[in-house]
């Protein structure tokens, strides 16, 4: 027994000392590295480094340390060529709120400028923001820069965002109540933060933000307990000055035990370590600290409507910085609507007092802002004045339209969107005291009109869903009907800046919206290449040169004129009247900026415009006209600007104008202004696709012209959709100096089916508008008066 006992002991010191060695090992070995290997000469005189295994399978980090510490000190560049913090952030004032944004150098000129001219001005005052990148960040932009010193710019940034509380702590714990960290393609409404963080005690450690868990796939590998949790980064972080004095001195300590490769999660480690708190479980705070998982590429292109925008405290995420400055003017505008609306509810009051006073009196008139809202304040006199409406459903019925049916317009879904919106508020204003809310599901049909005097009213039957959370739970579909008045605000006059006395100062705007530059450049002198099909019509061509003498030869402008005339559509004397007239022009301002091209064979317009454009080289700007088109330099202007080569075609929407005899029929004198648009003397030709304006060399990529069509139309249809399906934009607008003045149009037997059906339903839109045309069956008794059994 003795000597079996006796074994074991050896066995036992033999182990122990196999231990020892090789701890003893270790440890010589790593200080034998560090004392005699040289540094890497990059790393600097005296500097030596450390490796951190993070343990779960974290790529080993590289710090820098000095003076012996073990973990880095926050070292600040002061060089970042940004605004001066000293003069940004007063170390003898207290204030509010300090924000940390989280950036990177290739985001300092967009992201972060972005932010600074956006949602930092809304808690201006209160509350101060500071941008954290990393080592050797410098940037032009006048916006408050912190250069971190051992760190960079790789994801996720666990140093750089726990160095960063450290810097709020070591610099400013005195002078801010509370602390945020944010990203940088977030959006603070600083404003709404400040009121939600005065009803919160900030002498208590406070962690607050959105609670995460992580991911499904990441559930237990993050070494989260079973009752805890992290506040998810994205959407920002608020931390108590409490909160950050605990946690501020432990910072290097939080570095050296990382455990996961999430920022967040380890801000949450670090704060539950030294303070004990966790993420607040509120589930409030997913709504107030919004995450937004609609859109995949996030920046809220189609959400930013959505109620739970307008509740958020923040907005994440917001990758193109251009929609920082979109949100902004959003919510700028809906911060007017109320302030408009609460206007309005206060002049309603004291009208209402002043009539209960006796002050107003009945006769007295009352002031559009301080009537009640009603859809019957406007009355009618007559027929002629009675106010129609308009029915809308998945599309809109409208006697205003020469097309009854067509798509509701993008102006009118936002003002659908915008009342339903209101009407929604103001049935959930008291919904958590009620116990239910209401949601917005669908827009069954409605009736809308709009009157000049007093604003736009609305009938509309909505489909809703009634949540009930107090008592008996429930969830059911309803509907209810809402009449809506929209009353017009007051007239506002508002000075145009670039008409400002000398002694403002006027800071010129970069917006490519602005035309402080038209007319400048060679894109004013580019020659126009007017390309005109011509078969008779002797005197439309007379009236046609005269507006061109007027327009382009008199004043010299930067054109030339292509006719095609069809010698087998005119007879002889057309021929020669044509030629004869041509020739006046040319004599007389010469004959290099006038051409005549002569084709034979019926008259087709596209082997017509294919001949005027033929001996032009790849670069001409042409611009297809029809010798009943009339003109002013105003729309040379726009030809030459909206047609962009190898990127935009420009189509025109031009004025048609009806049947003058039918205008005219009660009247001695008809003196009819080309540039008069009035709904009664014709209409804007949105489906006329002849008028163009385009480079040769886009013409050709696109196919060129089918010269195979004959007779009229069909052949700018063909055209037109080569341009859709290929890369180049069509920019469509209406131009109010291109006025196609009315003729006669008559229609070919001759033409296939597709063209003729054309002409046909060109004619009958050419008479006159239906208002007219109306009146004139009213007149008629034998239709209006008609009986039954009567045909």
């Amino acid at each position: 027994m003795w000597t079996m006992g006796k074994k074991n002991g050896l066995r036992r010191h033999h182990f122990a000392g196999i231990v020892l060695g090789l701890c003893f090992g270790i440890i010589l070995s790593s200080w034998c590295r560090h004392k005699i290997l040289p540094c890497a000469p990059l790393a600097g005189k005296c500097c030596r480094t450390i490796h951190v295994n993070y343990h779960v399978n974290i790529a080993v980090d590289h710090l820098e340390f000095h003076n012996n510490h073990a973990l880095p000190e926050v070292v600040v560049k002061k060089s970042n060529k940004g605004l001066d913090l000293n003069s940004y952030i007063n170390k003898y004032d207290k204030n509010f709120l300090l924000i940390g944004v989280i950036t990177a150098k290739k985001y300092l000129d967009t992201r972060a400028v972005a932010a600074f001219n956006t949602w930092t001005n809304s808690c201006s005052g209160t509350c101060k923001v500071i941008f954290f990148s990393s080592e050797g960040s410098t940037t032009e932009k006048e916006i408050p820069l912190v250069s971190l010193d051992g760190t960079d710019d790789s994801y996720p940034p666990q140093r750089k965002s726990l160095l960063m509380l450290k810097y709020m702590h070591d610099n400013y714990i005195n002078n801010f109540e509370w602390f945020m960290r944010a990203d940088d393609d977030v959006f603070v409404k600083g404003d709404k933060i400040e009121k939600f963080l005065r009803s919160v005690n900030s002498s208590v450690p406070h962690f607050i933000g959105q609670a995460g868990l992580g991911k499904k796939e990441e559930i237990g590998k993050l070494f989260l307990n079973r009752h805890e949790n992290f506040c998810m980064g994205g959407p920002g972080i608020l931390f108590s000055h409490t909160t950050l004095r605990h946690v501020g001195p432990h910072v290097h300590s939080c570095i050296d035990n990382l455990l996961t490769t999430h920022e967040d999660v380890e801000v949450g480690r670090c704060v539950r370590r030294y303070t004990g708190s966790s993420c607040t479980w509120a589930f409030e705070m997913q709504s107030l600290f919004y995450q937004n998982y609609k859109e995949e590429k996030g920046s809220f292109k189609t959400t930013l409507k959505d109620k739970s925008v307008r509740k958020a405290l923040t907005l994440h995420s917001i990758k193109d910085p251009q929609h920082q400055y979109r949100i902004q003017n959003y919510l700028h505008s809906s911060h007017i609507q109320d302030l408009h609306q609460k206007e309005l509810y206060l002049q309603r009051e004291i009208t209402q007092i002043e009539q209960n006073l006796g002050i107003l009196k009945p006769t007295d008139s009352i002031t559009r802002q301080g009537m009640m809202p009603s859809l019957t304040k406007y009355k009618p006199k007559v027929r002629d004045e009675v106010l129609t409406w308009d029915f809308l459903s998945k599309s809109m019925m409208s006697h205003h339209n020469l097309n009854p049916k067509r798509g509701i317009n993008k102006p009118l879904k936002h003002a659908l969107e915008d009342n339903i919106n209101q009407v929604l508020q103001i049935m959930n204003k008291n919904a958590r005291q009620k116990g239910r809310t209401i949601d917005y599901k669908d827009l069954w049909y409605g009736y809308r009109r709009v009157s000049p005097l007093y604003g736009a009213d609305y009938i509309l039957d909505l489909l809703l869903t009634y949540r009930k959370h107090k008592g008996r739970k429930m969830t059911v579909p309803v509907r209810r009907h809402a009449y809506l008045h929209q009353t017009f605000g007051e007239v506002e006059f508002i000075e145009d800046p670039s008409t400002a006395s000398s002694n403002i100062e006027h800071k010129e705007s970069n917006s490519p919206f602005t035309f402080s530059s038209l007319g400048k450049g060679g894109k004013s002198s580019e020659i126009i290449h007017f390309i005109l099909p011509l078969a008779g019509k002797v005197p439309v061509f007379k009236r046609f040169m005269q507006n061109y003498e007027e327009v382009c030869l008199k004043t010299k402008e930067a054109t030339q004129l292509h006719i095609v005339v069809f010698n087998s559509e005119s007879d002889s004397s057309s021929i020669k009247s044509l030629i004869s007239i041509v020739g006046q022009y040319q004599k007389r301002y010469g004959g290099a900026d006038i051409e005549v091209i002569y084709a034979d064979g019926p008259f087709a317009r596209a082997r017509a415009l294919d001949l005027g454009m033929s001996q032009l080289n790849e670069d001409s700007l042409l611009f297809f006209i029809d010798v009943d088109i009339l003109f002013d330099t105003d729309a040379l202007l726009r030809i030459r600007f909206n047609t962009i080569k190898d990127i935009q075609v420009y189509y025109p929407i031009v004025f048609s104008q009806y049947d003058p005899s039918l205008i005219c029929s009660n009247s001695n004198s008809c003196d009819i202004k080309w540039t008069n648009f009035t709904s009664d003397l014709g209409y804007w030709r949105s489906f006329g696709y002849g008028i163009v304006s385009t480079y040769k060399q886009d013409l050709i990529s696109v196919g060129g012209l089918d010269t195979s069509i004959k007779g009229w139309g069909k052949e700018d249809v063909d055209l037109y959709t080569k341009f859709v399906e290929s890369n180049l934009t069509l920019y469509r607008s209406i131009d109010p100096r291109l006025v196609h003045a009315f003729h006669q149009v008559i229609c070919d037997a001759k033409l296939n089916d597709a063209q003729y059906q054309m002409c046909i339903g060109s004619k009958a839109s050419s008479f006159g508008s239906q208002w007219q045309l109306s009146n004139i069956v009213y007149s008629l008794p034998n239709i209006l008066d008609k009986k039954d059994g009567r045909r």
